[in-house]
């Protein structure tokens, strides 16, 4: 912590003519401040990356085999679930609906029928009919899928 009594300190060892002793004072509180301030960078990106996790905790889904994530009402992916699970990467499938596959660990997904679609995560229900749709509230059910630039 920044002692604030001492710029008190410094001024007074000015005011006596004592102008060595203050700049040494002086440097004392400015290298504090200086580390303070790369302290409290680092918390702020810290806090950064827990608010980034806590969000992809909230609005990532898994649909019974693709992840997708959510966000306002766009339904972002689908992503690769193994990507994920194994390095927390979220690299984004290519290929067209029912026969997509990861660039980076070459794996290949095809569509699952609506019965196996079903994942049931905790109490909540992430399939519909469709096989790739997770049923959300219902402002994520109209989400726009945004397709993987070609």
């Amino acid at each position: 912590m920044l002692d604030y009594y001492r710029f008190k300190s410094v001024s007074d060892l000015f005011m006596q003519g004592k102008a060595e002793e203050a700049r040494l004072e002086l440097a004392e509180l400015q290298r504090r401040y200086v580390a303070l301030c790369d302290e409290n960078t680092t918390f702020k990106m810290q806090v950064q990356e827990y608010e980034d996790v806590l969000y992809l905790a909230r609005n990532l889904i898994l649909d019974g085999q693709l992840y997708w994530l959510i966000t306002g009402n766009i339904k972002q992916g689908p992503f690769c679930p193994h990507c994920y699970n194994r390095d927390g990467l979220l690299t984004r499938l290519s290929g067209e609906p029912g026969e997509r596959y990861c660039a980076t660990c070459r794996e290949s997904f095809t569509a699952l029928s609506p019965q196996a679609a079903k994942a049931v995560v905790g109490s909540q229900d992430f399939s519909d009919n469709s096989g790739f749709v997770p049923d959300l509230e219902r402002s994520r059910r109209k989400a726009k899928v945004i397709p993987f630039g070609r």
